[in-house]
């Protein structure tokens, strides 16, 4: 597939194992020898070529064929991060082309060193604002096979890219996520019926309407079986650890009720939350599960006057990342903040992969948005070059 600068000639080919040792998806398994290579968007396709990974068993499924990758299109800006560990991520975002939509998927397998394109859906590009009334801006990928790309559209892949086909859940997708093998997805239209919190298996379309979580806003947030999300009135926040059959209702933290919090559960019981307040953002946390939550902010006199749409990340149960003029970083829990990261960017986005490792979006003097990453949770950030 080549559009839009972006070419795909190389092709890998996964004979996936249907019982026996440790996988990286139910479905599939990947060498981790597999390494991309970068290319400028004017060379030539590579020749196409196929690796064969051995299966665990002598009992297979069909194989599925992964791209390998082509140049990253020139001009690539990425909106949108996701990641399956410390070395694979994908970032979905925009660049120039001769036709629309231009929409383009970079991957790396070696934490940022080289980058490959991969094709994308055929959709528009569809960021806030783009007065677009179908598209997507944001990616997430749940193994190296099922990923999925969504806002007023959702795309989904079954093949890590190398075909993608729409799927209609009956509104727009506000708010997606996977976890332990399934994907739930915040479904909703301005004109229709108030939102609702949907589930699939990750390797199929099987969607269905989860009835326990009624209806829904935003802060959607899977960490293995336990679900996160707010009703929809923003008064509540709905705790599920049973794959969102059935949920706890909680208060929403103080202060935050009718605006809307951004979860994160990154070693249960803590749970941190980033709520709007009206004025401004604040952080929160919770040591029980999300029943109630204390301010975690810092000394009142270091107040760091955070934005509403402030990014915020956390790496454990102590250790978070967030922005407002410039990044502060906790290491205890909340109880203070020291600033971090380069100076002078709008951080629009910021994510961990695991304790030590995550990546920043941030945009410097009105221009596109640029790739940083952390292996010192959240320390220090460097830039990536992702062309």
């Amino acid at each position: 597939m080549a559009r839009c600068g972006l070419v795909v000639g190389v092709s890998l080919v996964l004979v996936m194992a249907g019982c026996g040792g440790s996988q990286v998806s139910s479905r599939a398994r990947v060498s981790s020898s597999v390494t991309p290579s970068t290319s400028s968007s004017t060379a030539a396709p590579p020749a196409s070529t196929t690796r064969m990974i051995s299966p665990a068993s002598t009992q297979t499924t069909p194989a599925v064929v992964i791209p390998t990758g082509g140049p990253v299109p020139a001009g690539f800006a990425p909106s949108s991060f996701t990641a399956i560990g410390a070395q694979t991520w994908w970032l979905l975002g925009n660049a120039p082309c001769a036709s629309a939509p231009c929409t383009s998927i970079v991957r790396t397998t070696n934490g940022g060193v080289s980058f490959v394109g991969i094709p994308a859906p055929r959709a528009p590009y569809d960021p806030p604002g783009s007065g677009q009334t179908t598209g997507v801006w944001q990616l997430r990928f749940a193994d190296p096979v099922d990923g999925f790309a969504y806002d007023t559209s959702l795309y989904v892949t079954h093949n890590g890219g190398s075909s993608w086909h729409p799927v209609s859940l009956g509104g727009s997708v506000t708010d997606l996520a996977t976890g332990a093998g399934e994907v739930y997805a915040v479904v909703g239209s301005g004109s229709g019926p108030p939102s609702r919190l949907m589930r699939s298996p990750v390797g199929r379309e099987d969607w269905v309407a989860l009835a326990a979580a009624g209806t829904v806003s935003g802060g959607l947030w899977v960490h293995g079986t336990d679900v996160f999300v707010e009703s929809l009135d923003h008064v509540r926040l709905l705790v599920s650890h049973d794959r969102a059959n059935s949920f706890t209702s909680y208060p929403v933290p103080a202060g935050s009720e009718g605006l809307g919090c951004r979860y994160q559960e990154m070693t249960p019981p803590v749970v941190w939350a980033f709520c709007a307040t009206g004025t401004e953002g604040g952080v929160q946390r919770s040591t029980n599960g999300g029943r109630s939550f204390q301010p975690a902010n810092g000394n009142p006199e270091s107040h760091m006057m955070l934005p509403n749409s402030a990014a915020f990340a956390a790496a454990s149960s102590t250790v978070a990342v967030v922005s407002g003029l410039q990044l502060y970083r906790t290491t205890n829990a909340g109880a203070s903040y020291l600033s971090t990261g380069p100076a002078g960017y709008a951080w629009s986005y910021l994510g961990f992969t695991n304790a030590t490792h995550g990546a920043a979006l941030a945009r410097h003097d009105g221009g596109s948005e640029a790739l940083f990453y952390t292996t010192n949770a959240g320390l220090s950030y460097h830039h990536i070059s992702i062309g």
